[in-house]
């Protein structure tokens, strides 16, 4: 099955998650299909106002769970349970758990056996070997946004994005699910509308998306026999780049800065940056391949 095509269920232990990871988390499912069904388990009533507005808006459903006895979690045990129930329905052959609790490495095993094809999500310092096992695949929340970037408000998921968005939008699908800065025209807008239900290229002044695809710079359209491919082209060259961003970094008292402030800088001698169209979807990566530099705690600084 094509990757964009599962029908999926999504389950999140919120009271295992931070409310900064669920859009990430939503932009991640958006490459492997249509979610059926969305929830996440919890008591409500120990939950920041923000997790339920974000949920609510994200259309994800509130399964509230009091716990009703001393070092039971009920929420867990209401989750394990409708997994195996919505499984034996057959309306999804998919299953996202966002969680780090090694608890649920039986239900992941017990969906797999079902056929199910199941993603776990959780924290890198926190999941276990054997839960990880026990999914087909794997992420983590550190990886799913650029670690110096601020977490943006959550909007409603039907309310398109910024016209000026787009483009940065369009270029990290390609980063992430593409092939040598390219990815085949058709899965571009799969991936699109399974992110943004009402995506229409025609809110951005085009007819169909190959259209709006060429007004954008930094990206070109191309046909190989019958399949058309969207390709991601940088005018700035990596070895340009590089050679700014360690000039910036050479010119600081401490030969140290935070990264966020190196793209800032970065941006004031080239306007039209776009890290993505280097091939790399998140700015630290970039910055990580210099030699000349070492990344730690969000900030880069000259080698000795």
């Amino acid at each position: 099955m094509d990757k964009s095509e599962y029908k999926i269920a999504l389950m999140i232990d919120s009271e295992n998650v931070s409310i900064k990871y669920i859009e990430p988390v939503m932009n991640e499912i958006s490459k492997y299909g249509k979610i059926v069904i969305a929830r996440f388990y919890g008591d409500i009533n120990n939950l920041s106002k923000d997790w339920e507005t974000t949920a609510r808006n994200l259309a994800i459903r509130a399964i509230h769970q009091s716990n009703v006895a001393v070092g039971k979690n009920a929420a867990d045990m209401a989750m394990a349970l409708d997994a195996q129930e919505i499984m034996y329905q057959s309306k999804v052959n998919a299953f996202f758990l966002v969680t780090s609790d090694s608890d649920f490495t039986p239900l992941a095993e017990k969906l797999r056996e079902g056929g199910m094809h199941v993603v776990g999500i959780g924290s890198e310092k926190k999941v276990t070997s054997a839960f990880k096992s026990a999914c087909n695949e794997f992420k983590y929340f550190e990886y799913l946004k650029d670690e110096e970037e601020e977490v943006p408000n959550v909007k409603n998921k039907t309310e398109p994005e910024p016209e000026i968005e787009i483009g940065d939008i369009i270029k990290s699908i390609i980063v992430e699910n593409g092939e040598h800065n390219r990815i085949q025209l058709s899965r571009l807008g799969d991936i699109l509308v399974n992110r943004f239900s009402d995506f229409d290229a025609r809110k951005y002044g085009s007819k169909n998306l190959s259209n709006l695809v060429t007004t954008i710079p930094g990206l070109t359209v191309s046909t190989e026999k019958t399949t058309t491919f969207v390709n991601l082209i940088s005018k700035i060259s990596m070895d340009t780049i590089s050679k700014a961003i360690v000039d910036i970094v050479s010119k600081s008292k401490k030969k140290e800065m935070l990264l966020t402030n190196i793209k800032n800088e970065l941006e004031k001698v080239f306007p039209d940056f776009n890290y993505m169209e280097l091939g790399f979807s998140r700015f630290s990566k970039l910055v990580s391949s210099i030699e000349t530099l070492t990344v730690k705690d969000n900030a880069a600084k000259l080698k000795i």
